[in-house]
Parts: C-alpha cells; structure tokens; sequence
C-alpha cells in the first residue's frame, strides 16, 4: 500500500465531500466499515448505512474547506492510518457562516475484489473514520450537528478562500492551503525551501521561492529575492519597505520599487 497514494486519495474525497459530492467517500468504505461522527452518540455502521442515512438527508448547505494538513502512518505495508486536519465553513441559507476546525482519522486496509475482466485485485478501503473532536449533541441533528459556535468575523472570513494549493513538507506531511492563508512566504535552506508564514502559524515546504513564483505568480508577488507577498495582507508600503498586516516588514530593491508598487496597486483593484 502506497502511503503517499493513500493521503492524496484520503484529500482529494474530503475536498469532495465538502463540495457536496459525498459519494466517493462513501464507497471508499468498507462493507463494514465503522464512522464515528463530530457529535456525540453519532455512530453508524457498513457502507450501506452510511449510504442511506446520507441520502436521507436533505439540506441547502455548502461549504468552504481550508488549510487542509495531511500525514499518515503505514502500520504495515497493507494498511495506512492518515490524520486530516482542516477549517470548514458552513454556509447556511439564512445568509449565516459557522467555522469549525475539524480533525479527521482514517484507517486504510487492502481489500481483494475482482475488477470488471474477472482479475483478482487489491483496492484501498476505510475500516474507520473518527472525527475526534466532538461537541454536543443538538436536538436538530441529523448527519452531523448545526450547533457550532461562531470563531470568525468579519475580515477573517478571508482566511476561507482562495485557490487551493498542495505542498509537500519537510516533515513529510502534505498540507493543502488556501492561497488566501498564505500571509508570506520566506526562502529557507539555502534557497532550497520555504517557509509559508500562514494565518495558523510556519510551515517550512520541499519548494524554492523561484519555483512557487513560477507556479503561483497570480498569487503572490516576489518583493526580495527571499520573499514573496500576498497583495491582500499589504498594509503599508513606503520607500523601500513594505509593512504586512501580521507586523512583518520587508526590503524592496529600490530597482524593484515602482514596478512593485503598481503590481500591489493593480491587484487590489480588482
């Protein structure tokens, strides 16, 4: 069992899940696979019942998934635990977002099944999936509860949106963040790294800042050599400096200057 493949496969059917398209999720289960909900006493059984008791439900939500961190752990080489932990808004039809962070376990095995040409094959499935945070249960519940609490307000409702971007960490972990997040971004290791400045704290990533420019130039913007800046999080800008809404304060070339400056303003017009 390809531990990497397994993580990929465990982030893209939660991004999945979160855009309403539940279905993967739930046929990766197993036939008696065991899910352990995000509220109290919430515990359901077998794919079959969880497939049900999904499609009995019937709402108008959606939602907005970020800061997506993966890691996992191969028991042996038939099974894989991997551990999600995301923010997750709720948008509700009466206009109202809820946030949460959620954390997510998933224990993987290999099950034998025999594909469409009659071969014997191996494929991946969830024995468990444990959402480890758990609140209190509210009389309204169904699948899950609709009694969080709010923990955002007003501008931090940026933090939720953005383009969803995919780095691979030093410590081996996968993280999926959304660009709007990403505060600032620094070269590490003799510029062979970087080191993300996130809303959540640094996350040091296997990408130079050359390479992430490349990538991600609509995204940010290469002040320094060292440095790239999310236009959004600018709240100053003077000769040859620029301030950040975090406190951080960075160098400009004065060659750079002007060309940076009407990038910056050009961005926040839009």
């Amino acid at each position: 069992m390809n531990q990497q493949q397994i993580a990929d496969l465990s982030a893209e059917l939660i991004i999945k899940y979160y855009n309403n398209d539940y279905m993967p999720f739930l046929l990766a289960m197993d036939d008696e696979a065991l899910w352990y909900g995000p509220a109290e006493g919430q515990f359901l059984q077998g794919r079959e019942t969880m497939i049900k008791t999904w499609q009995a439900e019937e709402h108008n939500l959606t939602f907005t998934m970020g800061n997506l961190k993966v890691r996992h752990i191969a028991a042996n080489t038939a099974s894989c635990d991997v551990m999600l932990s995301y923010s997750v808004v709720t948008h509700y039809p009466d206009g109202h977002d809820i946030s949460v962070f959620q954390r997510l376990q998933l224990s993987w095995c290999e099950r034998k099944q025999t594909d469409e040409a009659g071969n014997t094959v191996k494929v991946p499935k969830i024995l468990v999936c444990h959402i480890s945070n758990p609140h209190g249960l509210h009389e309204d519940d169904t699948i899950y509860a609709t009694n969080y609490s709010p923990v955002f307000s007003g501008d931090k409702a940026l933090l939720q949106r953005g383009e969803r971007l995919h780095f691979h960490g030093t410590n081996r972990s996968d993280y999926f963040f959304l660009s709007d997040s990403i505060i600032w971004i620094e070269a590490t290791a003799g510029g062979k790294h970087s080191l993300l400045h996130t809303a959540e704290g640094e996350i040091e990533v296997i990408r130079s800042v050359a390479a992430l420019e490349k990538d991600c130039g609509h995204l940010f913007l290469r002040c320094h050599q060292s440095y790239l800046i999310n236009p959004h999080y600018v709240r100053k800008l003077c000769r040859f400096r620029l301030s950040l809404t975090d406190g951080t304060e960075l160098p400009i070339p004065e060659k750079k200057y002007t060309a940076f400056r009407d990038a910056v303003q050009q961005v926040l017009k839009h």
